[in-house]
């Protein structure tokens, strides 16, 4: 439809706002009447063993359906007229005869040919039929007007293909696509079933300030904000972590906050400015651990939501969630069946042939060159620097099946423990699937003069250039020093679960509502 069509439509549809008016009839009404059935319940109360009326019949118990819906198709035919309704649960046919239909309290027939359009909430009472074609029906004996659309509504059979009419306008979206209106189902599905997993494994949910003095959690640019009443600068948070740990450090021994964080960083398909995470943090725990949470909530959800670890299909590849690795003999302390887990330095090896193990970082620097990769002074300055960028220019988007790269350089890792045998490295994890990272977490550093001097390490990197390094935060190093046992912790990216288990390409078309940029066009 042409812009001037739509302007046309419209027009005519605010026409009929004031023709209701003028006739008494409220466009927009205060109160519907109660109905008593969804259209799924009246498909499920007519198909066998439900009642089986054949083609011609009307319900023999004229039981009373009284539905509510919006109109998704409208076709009259001289006497009769045929709509059909659907609600959030599924779709049903109306058919409006005019010997049938009561009119006032509700519309007459003429009233219902005239002056309603697709788009248009309504009520309907009637019984069931078939129609003569088998159609299952509700014979209409009174309809009423509950919401008047004074737009066009989106094509029935081709929706809305515009992807950013898709994302500015999910409403427009929401009703015309039902794979859209069906993958956002999916992910309140899936908020839920991280929430019973946590609940049910004794984890309390926390709430910590979206509005922060100092930021902290990861490494990011933040939002910035002032409060008037206080005359001070806050910063929108990019992570809940540093909370959610001074709770830890308080008593609380297992806790989870599912929510929005933000980051003011590039749009692109795995990123957004904010986004759903879930952070999680559990006393006594180390990062083998807490890599076994990730695979039970991630596991949880998708047996959920999907049924099958097997294959889930997504862009092209056949993912495969079930754990079938046994790393007991290299790693004691993590028993059973687990996903794919390879040390950074064994991954970069195994794509490279760099082992990072026996380098000089002068050498590491020449043999790192001839892959072409963009170094940045800071990567050039230690080998542990030099590994992460070579990992993540080489060898991240080459994880497609579930792997978990462990022990990171500890000059990339702020918050993490330093490893327990490897000097130079923390005991962290990120988990890859499809060359995508879909959770962070490590062994918590829990040494408040050590996160002190991490802290003023990247005070230093920040003066050298690096706008996402770790600001100072004394109450954090406060807490720290109160006392806090040694603990696990994990970060999941909730959005890119969801495009995972939707197989969706984009995040935008996994956040109901993303950061657009402003709309200049008429």
């Amino acid at each position: 439809m042409t812009k001037s069509e739509t302007r046309n439509e419209a027009e005519v549809r605010l026409q009929r706002v004031d023709e209701l008016r003028n006739l008494g009839i409220d466009p927009y009404p205060s109160k519907a009447e109660q109905r008593s059935h969804t259209t799924k319940q009246v498909i499920e109360l007519f198909t066998p063993p439900g009642k089986d009326l054949q083609a011609g019949e009307t319900d023999s118990d004229e039981q009373l359906l009284k539905v509510c819906g919006r109109i998704t198709s409208k076709r009259d035919s001289g006497s009769i007229c045929f709509i059909d309704l659907t609600d959030e649960t599924s779709k049903v046919q109306l058919k409006i005869e005019k010997k049938l239909v009561k009119g006032e309290p509700g519309l007459s027939f003429k009233q219902i040919q005239k002056l309603l359009d697709v788009g248009d909430f309504i009520s309907a009472e009637g019984i069931g039929c078939r129609t003569n074609r088998g159609e299952l029906s509700i014979q209409v004996n009174q309809l009423a007007l509950l919401s008047k659309s004074i737009i066009p509504f989106p094509d029935s059979y081709y929706g809305v293909n515009d992807p950013e009419v898709c994302r500015r306008h999910r409403e427009m979206d929401l009703t015309g696509n039902a794979e859209s209106l069906k993958r956002f189902r999916v992910r309140s599905k899936i908020m839920q079933s991280i929430r019973t997993y946590l609940w049910n494994a004794g984890f309390y949910e926390l709430e910590t300030p979206v509005l922060q003095s100092i930021y902290g959690g990861a490494a990011a640019r933040p939002f910035v904000t002032h409060h008037h009443a206080l005359d001070v600068d806050l910063y929108l948070r990019i992570a809940p972590e540093l909370f959610l740990k001074r709770a830890i450090c308080g008593g609380f021994e297992r806790v989870f906050e599912l929510g929005r964080v933000f980051r003011n960083e590039g749009i692109d398909s795995t990123h957004n400015p904010e986004f759903t995470s879930l952070e999680v943090y559990q006393a006594y725990a180390d990062y083998f651990e807490i890599m076994g949470l990730v695979e039970e909530v991630i596991c949880y959800s998708v047996t959920s939501i999907l049924g099958d670890l097997k294959e889930i299909e997504y862009q092209d590849h056949t993912i495969n969630l079930e754990r079938q690795y046994d790393h007991s003999q290299k790693y004691p302390g993590f028993c059973g069946k687990h996903w794919q887990v390879k040390t950074m330095v064994e991954a970069v090896k195994d794509e490279t042939g760099l082992d990072f193990d026996n380098l000089e970082l002068a050498a590491a620097i020449k043999e790192a060159e001839k892959f072409n990769l963009k170094l940045s002074k800071l990567e050039t300055q230690s080998l542990g620097y030099l590994l992460y960028a070579v990992f993540d220019q080489k060898v991240e988007s080459t994880l497609i099946q579930p792997t978990f790269i462990i022990d990171f350089p500890v000059e990339v890792s702020p918050l993490a423990k330093r490893h327990h045998s490897r000097p130079g490295f923390v005991e962290r994890f990120e988990l890859f699937i499809h060359g995508t990272e879909y959770s962070n977490g490590f062994s918590e550093l829990n040494d408040p003069q050590d996160q002190r001097q991490r802290f003023e390490e990247q005070i230093a990197q920040r003066d050298a250039g690096d706008d996402e390094a770790h600001p100072m935060d004394e109450d954090f190093i406060q807490a720290l020093s109160l006392g806090m046992p040694n603990c696990g912790g994990m970060g999941i990216g909730v959005d890119r679960l969801v495009m995972l288990l939707t197989n969706t390409q984009s995040i935008r078309d996994v956040i109901m509502f993303p950061t657009m940029r402003p709309n200049t066009k008429d």
